[in-house]
């Protein structure tokens, strides 16, 4: 069986993806009911470890995370408990049951000085949320046999996310303001989710970049949203991050470089992946 913690906008992808592919499948929820699924809060160790010891899961997906990364600038002692510590706790409970963990991780913890990074660069985050993920890594590379997905700009059907905002605004007739020099590795969520299946199913442990499979500007990635969806991309307007007050630092070119993942599956470019998004809607 495997376990998935998190039903966010990866976490769902990843039970729907796996559950179709490997059968087997169990989701978590924290605040919010779900159906089937059971009830776990990363932060609360003594409840986790029991429900994992439990459950006994072959493999455990924590997908699960406190993602805003502003938030998580301003209240420091809460994204530690979600993201640090709560990994910990999840690959603790792990290395009671022997069991697998595939961890989802960030782009951000790259600096952002020159992009398309591989597996094995130096990391050095520059934001708190940046600095909790990395410390997960740290905690779940304690397990045998673990994986590190790292992940970049995630979108899909489930929950708003850039696609659905940029899509929707246009729609509206609002304009956007989109940094001309911030770059990434834009995911699809199902695609990614595929990547982490294709890694269970092949045993594969070590630290994988489960990105999309195009480097491109935040600004680049609306025009192009803006075109598959016939949208008037006069609405949206270049901006520098210099020209943004934000209170969390970002990396200025985050891309991930995709290829050591490729030998398990390819992952899908920008236009690859609004169309996949599109046909399972």
């Amino acid at each position: 069986m495997i376990l998935v913690t998190g039903s966010g906008l990866l976490g769902s992808e990843v039970i729907e993806v796996l559950g179709s592919d490997q059968g087997g499948v169990t989701g978590t929820y924290n605040s919010r009911p779900k159906e089937g699924m059971v009830r776990l809060d990363v932060t609360d160790r003594d409840n986790t470890l029991r429900t994992i010891a439990r459950l006994r899961p072959d493999a455990i997906v924590h997908t699960a995370a406190m993602t805003n990364v502003d938030y998580c600038e301003e209240h420091r002692e809460e994204a530690l408990a979600a993201n640090a510590l709560g990994t910990k706790n999840i690959a603790d409970a792990a290395l009671k049951i022997n069991s697998k963990v595939v961890y989802v991780s960030t782009d951000y913890v790259f600096d952002g000085s020159r992009g398309m990074y591989r597996e094995d660069d130096a990391v050095n985050p520059l934001s708190f949320y940046a600095y909790t993920k990395l410390l997960g890594e740290y905690y779940v590379k304690d397990v045998p046999g673990h994986v590190i997905a790292r992940t970049s700009v995630v979108y899909g059907n489930a929950r708003q996310n850039f696609v659905s905002w940029v899509r929707d605004s246009l729609r509206g007739g609002t304009a956007v303001k989109i940094f001309t020099d911030q770059y990434a590795s834009p995911t699809l969520a199902m695609d990614c989710a595929g990547a982490i299946g294709a890694l269970i199913k092949n045993n594969a442990a070590g630290i994988y970049h489960t990105a999309g499979g195009e480097r491109i500007s935040r600004y680049d990635f609306a025009r192009k949203i803006a075109s598959f969806y016939g949208l008037d991309d006069s609405l949206i307007e270049p901006v520098t991050a210099g020209d943004m007050r934000q209170k969390a630092r970002r990396p200025m070119d985050s891309s991930l470089d995709v290829g050591k993942i490729s030998t398990h599956h390819k992952m899908l470019s920008v236009m690859e992946g609004l169309r996949k998004m599109e046909e399972v809607m």
